[in-house]
């Protein structure tokens, strides 16, 4: 941080130019801002971890919470506009590359070293790295520990506990089942998979997975919830979130961002990995978040000071954490202090066990076809228009007419 504010005192921000992104209104320091897009709900955090950067160096920090980030970011930086920094999912790292939209990142070897490494797997493409990761997104189980002691760690235990609530005019389960991001851990389990692998970490779009035996296997489970009322037709989200705040549904399927409404709504819950499918672990995809430099920047080795030092720190993880939970935080520095404590320790330690259970999500363009095509497919499905293996061999038929 010295070093960057002697650079600053003795020589102005002679800094690497972008695109040209316009300059916002400059502060009373006379300095222009450094410009950060992040959630609503964890901004706060954001602004005051910044409060020690902008006195250390005297660029203040501006932080704003745009509606759909993902896209609004994309639009931006490929007219030369946009934030300096911005809070981004690895998944569309390979679109945002090739759109030349990001500056690749160095990290010094303490935050290399401090950063989880299937974390920095999340963001390297091309054999360069694009982002700092800051925490490990995976859906887990979310119980209610008044309705539920022990969560279940098979789907035919959760078969028996929605038996037993049934008489109390509960359920056990509920997710948002026709968005295959909260339904693939189930398909995933014994094998379905949306785009194949490749040995060189590439991906290959005309090898599509979501119609096999193991993705149908999760398909017909969902199916039998379904048809037995474990789960009624039709419910989507908000149904899910107003069930477990009101106890009429013990368990869900979510990530941690819904852990601030569950503590809003005094629900006292536990995370656990999401029962297994036919004996075999559940396999959610696995999101990893992280900070990236606009290309359009003309602050980018402000940039990386602030994220390094700043955002990347313990102070500023717990602060950014204390606004919004984090989850599994990507430092391990971090994760071991947010384990030590009792209230939270288990939580995160759910996140990480169902993280590493996961597969990364592939952060290819095609995914965009794979989610429609899969949500018109669970919808037919759960609606009893089409059988799985007729709703899931329709899914594979239109991901491989768009390609």
């Amino acid at each position: 941080m010295n070093r960057l504010r002697r650079r600053i005192t003795l020589g102005g921000l002679s800094l690497a130019a972008g695109a040209g992104r316009s300059a916002l209104a400059g502060s009373a320091s006379g300095r222009e801002p450094l410009v950060v897009w992040y959630s609503v709900e964890g901004a706060a955090g954001i602004r005051r971890a910044a409060e020690s950067f902008t006195a250390a160096t005297g660029v203040p920090v501006v932080v704003e919470t745009p509606d759909g980030i993902p896209a609004k970011f994309q639009q931006a930086a490929a007219a030369g506009k946009g934030p300096d920094v911005c809070t981004a999912p690895h998944d569309r790292i390979g679109e945002w590359v090739a759109g030349g939209l990001m500056h690749a990142v160095n990290p010094s070897r303490a935050v290399f070293e401090d950063i989880d490494p299937l974390a920095w797997q999340g963001f390297e493409w091309r054999g360069r790295t694009w982002a700092y990761p800051y925490a490990l997104d995976a859906v887990t189980l979310i119980y209610n520990k008044a309705l539920v002691s022990q969560p279940p760690t098979t789907f035919e235990q959760v078969f028996e506990l929605e038996q037993r609530l049934a008489r109390q005019g509960r359920h056990a389960l509920l997710w948002d089942y026709t968005n295959a991001y909260f339904t693939w851990p189930l398909m995933a389990a014994q094998g379905g998979y949306s785009f194949k692998r490749l040995p060189d970490g590439r991906y290959d779009p005309t090898d599509i997975g979501v119609d096999n035996a193991g993705a149908r296997a999760g398909a017909e489970l969902l199916a039998r919830l379904l048809r037995e009322g474990v789960m009624p037709v039709g419910a989507g989200y908000p149904e899910m979130e107003a069930a477990m705040a009101q106890g009429r549904v013990a368990m869900m399927i979510n990530g941690p961002w819904a852990w601030v409404n569950l503590k809003r709504a005094g629900i006292n819950f536990g995370v656990a990995r999401i029962p297994a499918v036919g004996g075999q672990a559940a396999r959610p995809f696995t999101g990893i978040r992280g900070f990236i430099i606009n290309r359009a920047t003309r602050q980018r080795e402000v940039a990386v000071e602030f994220i390094e030092h700043c955002l990347l720190s313990q102070a500023g993880l717990r602060s950014i954490d204390q606004a919004e939970p984090l989850g599994a935080p990507a430092s391990k520095a971090f994760y071991a202090e947010l384990l030590a404590r009792p209230d939270v320790g288990p939580k995160v330690a759910g996140i990480m066990a169902s993280a590493r259970d996961g597969v990364l999500t592939p952060c290819i363009p095609e995914m965009g076809r794979f989610w429609s095509s899969m949500k018109s497919s669970l919808t037919n499905l759960s609606e009893s228009r089409q059988s799985p293996a007729e709703a899931l061999a329709a899914a594979a038929r239109r991901i491989r007419e768009a390609s």
